[in-house]
């Protein structure tokens, strides 16, 4: 029993100082467990009252935890963008509870849980704009998350909210902006950002 409320304390001060998203790797350390088998039991034993969720492989949460630093633990070396950087900068007025969306140069891929994360795929030429946050996890700055977003709806991507009317344009640095859409290619992508931007629809 001494042993098990040792677990939970050390379980909880660690969750803390990693926003409440754990590795299979850290929970290994953390018990100081090198059997798989004994391992996993200890972990179940927390999942089964309820202190432990596991998200996806090797990956765990505790009951309160940041979506961002989960999604870059499910996998490392995205960023988020898209709606989710666009809440965080304050350029659209609601964030998705059910929703995280991030940018890969890898596969692109989607993950069910609390919250469901998609990944969406840009080439690598294209993936900059980004910085750490105060937590260390990698965020579109404000202009790159407007022009991901914008990408990505001319190749038919929905997301909840209406790019036309509810992006705030406005809180852009115009310079930056054009700027990093000197970097795409595609003509036709780089007319409709421009005109999204001036409010020509």
């Amino acid at each position: 029993m001494k042993k098990w409320l040792e677990y939970s304390d050390n379980l909880l001060k660690l969750g803390e100082s990693v926003d409440g998203v754990l590795t299979l790797m850290e929970l290994s350390s953390l018990f100081d467990e090198d059997s798989k088998v004994a391992l996993h039991g200890i972990i179940n034993r927390f999942i089964d009252v309820g202190m432990l969720k596991r998200y996806c492989r090797e990956v765990y949460t505790l009951v309160n935890f940041d979506y961002a630093v989960l999604s870059a633990k499910v996998r490392q070396g995205s960023y988020v963008s898209l709606a989710s950087a666009l809440a965080t900068h304050r350029l659209i007025g609601t964030e998705s509870p059910f929703w995280f969306f991030c940018i890969v140069q890898t596969k692109a891929a989607e993950y069910k849980g609390v919250p469901n994360i998609s990944y969406y795929k840009l080439a690598d030429e294209l993936c900059f704009g980004f910085k750490p946050n105060e937590k260390g996890v990698l965020v579109a700055e404000p202009e790159k998350a407007v022009i991901d977003t914008l990408y990505f709806y001319l190749r038919g991507k929905k997301f909840y909210f209406n790019i036309f009317g509810d992006i705030n344009y406005t809180l852009l640095d115009k310079n930056k902006f054009f700027d990093y859409l000197a970097c795409y290619r595609n003509p036709k992508f780089k007319t409709f950002a421009e005109r999204c931007f001036y409010g020509k629809f």
